[in-house]
């Protein structure tokens, strides 16, 4: 057991490459410097940019720079060499391949303590991937203590990977909110004259481009949507990934092409979405839906669907509304009600952004990994 008097415990946060949600740097912006010495490293090159910024922030990083799975065994050499070299106490691993790399660095090293984050909930039950399942309850057995980031993900790791109850720990993803804002107050209403024409009404869709955020489903509804609204509507799916070719295609063929605009990846996203006047999520698989929170903050309604970890955000009825899973008829249903319904959706934003700011600030989720870390460390043997 250490005191507090001691000196800085070591943690290695260990990661992919890049990080386009910003967790990274929070980590980096957050973590209780007098109490910590922070470091990052990533299983595949690191991006020149989130490896600027660590630095600058004080944090040491290291890449074990596998660019392919046959050089994944390299890396684990590199990070485990890494892990002593550095006297490393606590290794904290995120995602799936950095974690079964990581944590059996970290078993081959001794690494005091071993944490695990799942970013994600039931993804590889869910699709069938048998080995995957195998590698996740590996990477159970390999940590000291499981991170869950919702009630939805911890329930799935106890009751489907059979991981002891007292072993996961739930903490909710949070919000850096001095990040989570507009560029300038002017910068909602600019969008909106960019994108819509006047009077019409203006839906986002954020998330990246892959079937388990559910966008074939919101298409599918898209048609009653149109055919139902007295005033025009323009779609904005703002994110990327390997779909979006077939996405267009599926609009062109619903009709749809004239209102749908795909804008990628977007560093302005606070400004994309508080331009909006609904926010849609139609995932058929959520672990958390950092998203969803965020929009709440901004002041933009909610409709998304009621899967994993989406209803411990959104209250139904309350600051948004959740639907179904697959469900297009129930999707469109939803929509066209709100959007009908000016003074339901100001009440929505209201009731949303109070209840974020109490229950999703970056600060207490950085504070819960904090006394996580102090418990690992009296409770696990010093190894070296």
């Amino acid at each position: 057991m250490i005191s507090r008097a001691a000196s800085r415990i070591s943690v290695l946060h260990f990661a992919e490459s890049d990080d386009t949600s910003g967790f990274f740097p929070q980590l980096a912006t957050w973590h209780e410097r007098d109490r910590y010495r922070m470091l990052f490293g990533t299983l595949k090159p690191m991006a020149p940019w989130l490896q600027e910024f660590m630095e600058r922030a004080g944090v040491a990083c290291m890449s074990c720079n596998a660019r392919t799975r046959a050089e994944y065994p390299l890396g684990l050499f590199r990070l485990r060499r890494y892990l002593r070299r550095e006297r490393i106490d606590l290794l904290h691993t995120h995602l799936f391949e950095p974690s079964a790399v990581g944590l059996l660095a970290g078993v081959l090293a001794g690494t005091r303590g071993r944490i695990m984050t799942r970013h994600y909930s039931n993804y590889h039950t869910r699709i069938g991937k048998r080995w995957h399942v195998r590698v996740d309850r590996l990477c159970n057995r390999m940590s000291h203590a499981v991170i869950a980031v919702s009630q939805h993900t911890a329930d799935h790791i106890v009751g489907e990977e059979c991981v002891p109850a007292e072993k996961v720990n739930v903490v909710l993803n949070g919000i850096d909110f001095s990040r989570v804002k507009v560029s300038d107050k002017d910068a909602p209403a600019r969008l909106r004259r960019e994108w819509c024409p006047e009077g019409a009404h203006l839906l986002v869709v954020p998330g990246r481009l892959h079937p388990e955020k559910g966008h074939t489903h919101f298409f599918q509804a898209l048609p009653a949507i149109r055919q139902r609204l007295a005033r025009p509507v323009v779609v904005l799916v703002a994110g990327a990934g390997p779909f979006e070719s077939a996405y267009r295609e599926e609009v062109r063929f619903l009709g749809c092409e004239d209102v749908v605009r795909f804008l990628g990846f977007r560093r302005d996203i606070p400004d994309v979405i508080a331009a909006a006047d609904l926010v849609v999520l139609p995932s058929v698989a959520e672990a958390f839906g950092l998203v969803v929170a965020e929009a709440l903050y901004l002041g933009t309604p909610i409709v998304a669907t009621q899967v994993g970890g989406i209803p411990e955000i959104v209250e139904d009825g309350i600051d948004g509304v959740l639907v179904p899973p697959g469900d297009s008829k129930a999707l469109a249903d939803a929509i066209v009600r709100l959007l009908g319904d000016p003074e339901r959706r100001r009440l929505m934003a209201s009731a949303g952004r109070e209840r974020v700011r109490e229950r999703f600030s970056f600060e207490k989720l950085m504070r819960a990994y904090e006394q996580l870390y102090e418990r690992l460390v009296e409770e696990c043997p010093q190894s070296r």
